[in-house]
């Protein structure tokens, strides 16, 4: 009989953690201030450093991509840091999945949230089928679609100016996030959401991006509405109750700040303090 299966972490998904320049991290979508102002409060007061922004590198330009984390980076900076504890991914490996999430929206009425779409400059809105909407979503031929509660269907159009589609996605957004709550998820069954949301009225569904369409934005700073891409990460580390003070001294050395990070890991590992989660899980507590 063979004795106890003893735990592993494959190489190629224990997290790269390192602290880089605050500054050297680019945005690819516009922060939620429903969920940044709370957040500075929280860090204000707080003594350690939970869940490390996901980035990737921008090739060979010394600049990272924000591919989750878009908040706690920019709490962080408004706090004044100069670094911040990071995980690195390579974009382009099978542990980075991209996806979309799209928005349920809550406590407003479709006798608000409907005209504040019709009032948006640029955008037509027309009512179709959800099955034309989702094969209009899928050639990039709409914006967006919206399902209301009553299971009407709106398709959403550029009208054609030079505004970029990623900028009308942002009036789309901005016509209704800071008057509702927003729930993410990721399909457009509206029976299924009002079983979960109760209030919701409306759903809005995103189209699906590419991770060069990521890049660019974050390099040209034509940033994507806060909420809609979702990064799946295999191996990403949560919960590491870094000590901030770490990464606020301003008299240590980016490179002294990332040996000490290295030995913190290492004791981690050696206490037996750091766990590997291969199976999806939900988590109650965030």
């Amino acid at each position: 009989m063979s004795g106890p299966r003893r735990e592993t972490f494959p190489q190629s998904t224990f997290p790269d953690l390192r602290i880089l320049p605050i500054d050297n991290l680019l945005p690819h979508e516009e922060h939620d201030d429903q969920r940044a102002r709370p957040l500075i409060e929280r860090l204000k007061q707080a003594t350690h450093w939970l869940n490390p922004p996901i980035v990737a590198p921008i090739y060979n330009s010394g600049l990272y991509v924000i591919l989750d984390g878009a908040n706690r980076h920019f709490a962080l900076k408004t706090l004044g840091y100069e670094h911040i504890l990071v995980q690195a991914v390579d974009y382009e490996s099978e542990a980075v999945v991209l996806d979309t999430w799209h928005h349920a929206v809550r406590a407003l009425t479709i006798d608000r949230f409907l005209p504040a779409l019709h009032a948006i400059e640029g955008v037509s809105v027309r009512e179709t089928s959800l099955l034309n909407a989702r094969a209009a979503l899928a050639a990039r031929d709409i914006l967006s679609y919206v399902v209301t509660r009553d299971s009407r269907v709106f398709a959403l159009t550029h009208n054609g100016d030079s505004t970029s589609r990623t900028a009308m996605l942002r009036r789309v957004v901005n016509a209704y996030r800071h008057q509702a709550k927003i729930s993410r998820i990721t399909h457009d069954e509206i029976a299924h959401v009002r079983d979960n949301y109760p209030d919701v009225i409306g759903l809005v569904v995103f189209p699906r991006y590419d991770p060069a369409e990521i890049m660019v934005a974050a390099r040209d700073n034509d940033l994507l509405p806060p909420g809609i891409t979702r990064h799946i990460i295999f191996g990403r580390a949560l919960r590491l109750n870094y000590p901030l003070q770490e990464l606020r001294y301003a008299n240590v050395s980016l490179e002294e700040k990332n040996r000490q990070l290295k030995t913190w890991i290492q004791e981690r590992l050696d206490a037996k303090r750091v766990r590997f989660y291969a199976e999806p899980t939900f988590v109650f507590d965030e």
